[in-house]
């Protein structure tokens, strides 16, 4: 009788330690589960992130080409900051 017991005992320790080790296991799972789903959402921003610094690079790289050209920056001076040639009257409409 008292090996049956003791038998029982260890039959049910085994058996909490496996629930024990299986309880451990998801809890580990479900936080790597948790971390990878929250840097894939980073990627997702950081690659929306990228692709518009990249245009705003490719824009702004345009413009530098532009403004090395001396007509367009003379041009671009007088249509924005009311550049004027020498003996010219710059007169500013109200605009409407």
């Amino acid at each position: 009788m008292a090996k049956k017991q003791r038998r029982f005992k260890l039959k049910k320790f085994v058996g909490f330690l496996y629930i024990g080790i299986a309880a451990v296991f998801i809890y580990v799972l479900t936080i790597n589960i948790l971390r990878v789903m929250n840097q894939q959402n980073q990627y997702e921003v950081l690659v929306e992130k990228k692709e518009a610094l990249e245009k705003e690079k490719t824009e702004l790289s345009k413009e530098v080409k532009l403004l090395s050209d001396d007509d367009y920056v003379t041009r671009y001076a007088r249509d924005n900051y009311i550049f004027s040639k020498d003996g010219e009257e710059v007169v500013k409409l109200p605009e409407k």
